[in-house]
């Protein structure tokens, strides 16, 4: 069995960095490499890149995770790995601390030293990043990515294809909607709309989330 992390950039090199420390301990994929719809070389990070073309053409035995930091990129790309009937898998990182009754989902990235309360929901296509806590009964949904040192409190929700930027608090109870950018070092106290860019401490509205993005090029 091989692993493919689809996106060779810098988030891709800290699952690589993620996978092989599985690896080490599990030693449950042969191989280990990156795939990239625009690739900068054959080799990135001292490992191969293919396209997804020269993946599916190939006659291995494979599984494959994302590594994008843009939710809706993720998005697009789970969608077309579902299209094509690609397996798709979890990393969770082994300092992560993670209660027994929490429901994860699939294609969910789990880095280090991040905590996830009792009876949390992570769905599909997730990924957060180091050090993130999620409180109890909170429901993190797909495609969201979350970033380091977060902390969401309990019973809150957030929706779909939404970026929590670093460093950021969620009170208790919160809910924020899809679409959503929480600007880093943000502290939201009240519920968020849909498809909006929200920032500061309180956190505020500052503007529709037209362009979908998160890093801006």
């Amino acid at each position: 069995m091989k692993l493919y992390i689809y996106c060779a950039g810098g988030f891709g090199f800290e699952a690589l960095d993620l996978a092989k420390r599985i690896n080490d301990v599990t030693q449950q994929w042969d191989a280990i490499s990156f795939i990239d719809d625009a690739p900068l070389g054959k080799v990135v990070y001292d490992t191969p890149v293919l396209t997804f073309e020269e993946v599916l053409n190939s006659s291995d035995d494979f599984e494959v995770t994302i590594a994008s930091g843009e939710p809706f990129i993720r998005k697009s790309i789970y969608d077309k790995l579902q299209k094509n009937n690609v397996k798709t898998t979890t990393l969770l990182d082994a300092t992560a601390v993670i209660s027994k009754s929490v429901a994860i989902g699939d294609s969910v990235t789990v880095p280090a030293f991040c905590f996830i309360s009792s009876l949390a929901k992570i769905e599909n296509n997730v990924t957060l990043n180091t050090g993130t806590l999620i409180g109890h009964d909170t429901v993190i949904s797909e495609n969201c990515v979350i970033s380091s040192a977060v902390n969401i409190a309990g019973n809150c929700i957030i929706g779909k294809n939404t970026y929590i930027g670093m460093g950021s608090q969620i009170k208790q109870g919160t809910k924020i909607g899809e679409g959503v950018i929480i600007g880093m070092g943000s502290v939201v106290y009240n519920d968020i709309p849909d498809g909006v860019i929200a920032l500061g401490n309180p956190a505020r509205v500052m503007k529709n989330n037209s362009d979908h993005r998160v890093f801006n090029k």
